[in-house]
């Protein structure tokens, strides 16, 4: 969450063998505590997420096997985007006006991962 400001927030939805499953395995979501750190929940936080994303588990446990850096992240992500496999799928949606992530430091996280 490199650039962006604090309470930035993300939502994960992770499914089995399709985006489009109605059953979901896992729900959480990510956001910006500090300029150094961030947290991770089960229980729905009181912001807004600025993106959800939608992961298969397959997808999801591929992008974060090893140790990587958030570079290696992004690069499996545009790969899996480009080049989806049967039960190995990514989606998002932008859940907020482009000009308010813009202000809130998303135009400069667009640049350095390529969205």
């Amino acid at each position: 969450m490199r650039n962006l400001h604090i309470n930035a927030c993300w939502e994960y939805i992770i499914t089995e063998k399709s985006t489009n499953d109605a059953n979901i395995k896992l729900n959480f979501f990510l956001f910006k505590k500090t300029e150094t750190s961030l947290e991770a929940t089960k229980h729905k936080p009181d912001l807004k997420p600025d993106l959800i994303l939608y992961f298969t588990e397959k997808a999801i446990l591929h992008m974060i096997e090893g140790t990587l850096s958030a570079e290696e992240y992004y690069e499996r992500y545009h790969n899996i985007m480009e080049n989806p496999q049967v039960e190995m799928e990514i989606d998002s949606k932008v859940n907020k006006p482009r000009l308010k992530l813009w202000q809130i430091g998303y135009k400069q996280w667009q640049k350095d991962f390529k969205f």
